[in-house]
């Protein structure tokens, strides 16, 4: 254990959890499309909608809402990423 006394999640728990973010991509870019995000506003208006849903499902006390809610922000992330890096961003 680190010194700092947390303990630590197991490698196949990550893996899993980049594993279920590949699907969710996937699932997202099935669902919507490949269009890309056109503007930083827009990316920065997903990921805002996805925290303030976390932040009800923490409210709530649901931790699989959390969860889902968790990875939808990472799939906004990391879409929000590519279209930056794609050079379709306007502003």
């Amino acid at each position: 254990m680190p010194n700092n006394k947390r303990p630590v999640v197991p490698a196949d728990q990550i893996e899993n959890a980049v594993e279920r973010l590949h699907e969710e991509l996937n699932r997202r870019l099935a669902e919507k499309g490949h269009g890309a995000f056109v503007s930083t506003h827009e990316i920065l208006g997903i990921i805002d909608e996805e925290h303030y849903e976390a932040k009800l499902a923490v409210h709530a006390n649901d931790p699989d809402l959390l969860v889902q809610e968790l990875f939808d922000i990472a799939v906004g992330c990391v879409f929000g990423a590519a279209c930056i890096k794609s050079g379709f961003i306007d502003w």
